[in-house]
């Protein structure tokens, strides 16, 4: 007697052993992964970043059988030693694991060590779900286009690679020649067809979803990557540094005309102490200062990068302050907490003021104190001037830098440590602006004049509708006081370098590095992605609750629990569902359908473990009299299912069949 097998072209795995996990579909999950993962390459010590590309190599070499596989054992040991060592290292290198940069880098090896041990359908939805969220912390770092961009592209590839899991076949039939785009395009649009469908859904909450006017909360950062250009210290050779970096700092809307550079001067840290070396903050207290505003007042939005500081850069002199906000007696705009994210600040500005006529006396003193015996040649030459009125004192100081043939530059000589701003007026010559700034600072305390040292931004980049200012446009600035006129703005940098306030720091075509200084084609194309960025952050990053309530107003649908809202949100979340539902299902598979009216028929359950021949045995015992009827009808299923290919009319005539079966 002989036996002819038929092997079944689809046969589910029993229960107790994990279905084996295709190829396609593991390749394809480590291509998403390794995507994922290719903004920590930046952000990881650089020994974490070649395990975690060793560790997902090997995963590839094992799953191609170019690489032997590890005994069970060995590789889960080996493993657990990898994890623990990595974990030490990182707890090394970031002082924790809880913060972002700790937490996230500790997540990246233990993904890539996931990916390892992959083997079984259910790991392979587990390290999507990973994958999903480490895709989600990328913005933890930045909130651009460019990250969400990624993200989207990340998503895509774990949506393709899971379904190709989900069905096998995706890529049969296909032809092997031609582009890899063309092999996989069908993938994609599957994928990217799922994404489309929930588009619709999550527009209608992002527009609809109550949000607060600020963050509920805030991800600890260690190590602050992103800084201020801006310290609260002045050294000679601090700001020049930041002259060639072209970062954003802020960006400015103005609900006017912008006024002209030389009066965009925006305000940052005041320096008042001063110990022969270095400026450094003095202790303003929170109270409202003495202005007096003589010209009109200019409303403007300040979109302000994240840079850990508690300072919001605001134009001078500030008329109006954002909620969450305070001033001090010396203009400086403080937010209680650091900036860690994209804020949104609504303000306005005076740039036509007086202010602090009234000053307090041992305030101004504090504003004249030198260290004794520093830098003596330029507080000899300042108390010649004490026989002049206080305004002229201030002209003779200006003087030196006009007829002193000084030179503005980005590269000035280093200066010694004692009495560098000796050296600086009667030797070298060439600085940037915190040597003119300190320089005329020393000069009018010298001179009986009351000084300090300004720091902050000064002039702007027009780009359409909104002003940028880069780290490039840092700056530094003196203010004196004078008897009825109160504090004064005296920049001796536009006394050396006009152009440099006028114009700002495109004026300086000669500096390595300038973006400012920089045309062309390249430029042009930095601002339209600049415009872009700057519409993601209004439209998306910033649309917070005073945004929404503005949104909701202009369409007439009032506040949140009015019935006119509940009713559009009701309807737009509905509308978002149309797309799901008319989709086009796929057809039926006869045999299938058939299978399971058979089932109904019977009013008998099939397990999904069971197979056809023990379904039928169960069935045969609960309906002996047509015991040989269920038999004969489940195993012509079976021979039609995992048979030779059915013709057409055999599959009709069993669907048929079934059809016409009935129980008695």
């Amino acid at each position: 007697m002989t036996f002819s097998v038929q092997l079944p072209r689809h046969r589910a795995a029993p229960a107790s052993v994990p279905a084996p996990l295709p190829l396609p579909a593991l390749l394809a999950m480590l291509a998403a992964l390794t995507l994922c993962l290719l903004p920590y390459l930046l952000r990881l010590p650089w020994w974490a970043s070649l395990l975690t590309g060793l560790l997902l190599a090997y995963r590839v070499g094992v799953a191609l059988k170019r690489v032997s596989a590890l005994p069970v054992l060995a590789q889960s040991l080996l493993l657990l030693l990898i994890a623990l060592m990595a974990g030490w290292g990182l707890l090394a290198a970031f002082d924790t694991l809880l913060g972002r940069d700790g937490g996230t880098a500790i997540l990246v090896v233990l993904i890539a060590l996931k990916a390892v041990e992959t083997r079984t359908g259910r790991d392979l939805q587990t390290l999507a779900l990973l994958s999903f969220f480490v895709t989600v912390t990328h913005f933890f770092y930045a909130q651009d286009t460019v990250t969400a961009l990624h993200a989207l592209l990340s998503v895509t590839g774990l949506c393709a690679a899971l379904t190709l899991w989900e069905r096998p076949g995706a890529l049969a039939g296909l032809p092997s020649a031609g582009s890899a785009l063309a092999r996989f395009s069908p993938l994609l649009k599957s994928s990217g067809g799922v994404l489309l469908r929930a588009l619709p859904l999550a527009a209608a909450l992002f527009v609809l979803f109550p949000r607060p006017d600020s963050p509920l909360w805030q991800m600890p950062v260690s190590g602050g990557s992103s800084a201020s250009g801006l310290s609260d210290t002045v050294n000679p050779g601090g700001i020049s540094s930041l002259a060639l970096s072209d970062e954003v700092a802020f960006r400015a809307q103005f609900d006017g005309p912008v006024p002209p550079s030389d009066q965009l001067y925006w305000r940052g840290p005041v320096m008042e102490f001063f110990d022969g070396e270095t400026w450094r903050l003095g202790g303003s207290p929170r109270q409202l200062p003495d202005v007096t505003v003589r010209g009109p007042v200019r409303a403007y939005t300040l979109t302000v990068e994240p840079h850990q500081r508690a300072w919001v850069l605001a134009l001078d002199a500030p008329a109006s302050l954002p909620d969450g906000t305070f001033i001090t007696q010396n203009l400086q705009v403080i937010k209680p907490s650091r900036i860690g994210a994209r804020t949104r600040f609504k303000l306005s500005a005076a740039t036509d003021y007086s202010y602090g006529i009234n000053a307090d006396p041992a305030w101004l003193m504090r504003n004249l104190q030198l260290p004794e015996r520093s830098n003596p040649r330029l507080r000899e030459l300042a108390r010649s001037w004490l026989n002049l009125p206080p305004a002229e004192r201030v002209q003779a100081g200006l003087n030196v830098f006009r007829q002193g043939d000084f030179t503005y530059t980005l590269n000035p000589p280093t200066l010694p440590t004692v009495n560098g701003m000796d050296t600086f007026v009667f030797s070298t010559r060439r600085g940037f602006c915190e040597h003119y700034a300190s320089a005329y600072a020393i000069m009018m305390r010298a001179a009986g004049v009351p000084a300090r040292v300004v720091t902050g931004y000064q002039g702007a980049e027009a780009n359409g509708a909104y002003q940028i200012v880069r780290q490039a446009n840092a700056h530094a600035w003196t203010e004196v006081w004078l008897a009825g006129q109160g504090w004064l703005r005296i920049d001796p940098t536009a006394t050396v370098s006009p152009d440099r306030i006028e114009r700002g720091v495109s004026s300086l075509k000669g500096a390595p590095g300038l973006a400012a200084g920089q045309g062309g084609l390249l430029a042009g194309l930095s601002l339209r992605l600049d415009a872009l960025q700057n519409l993601w952050n209004t439209w998306v990053i910033g649309y917070d609750g005073a945004q929404q309530r503005q949104l909701f107003a202009k369409l007439g649908l009032g506040q949140l629990g009015d019935w006119r809202l509940t009713l559009f949100g009701a309807a737009a979340i509905g509308l978002a569902f149309v797309p799901l539902l008319l989709r086009r299902r796929p057809p039926a598979e006869p045999l299938s359908t058939a299978y399971v009216l058979l089932t109904r028929r019977l009013k008998l359950p099939r397990e999904l473990h069971e197979p056809g021949s023990a379904y039928a045995e169960r069935a045969a015992g609960r309906y002996p009299g047509q015991s040989g009827r269920i038999r004969e009808l489940i195993g012509e299923y079976q021979r039609l299912r995992y048979g030779p290919e059915p013709t057409a009319e055999q599959v009709r005539a069993f669907v048929q069949a079934v059809r016409d079966f009935r129980v008695r």
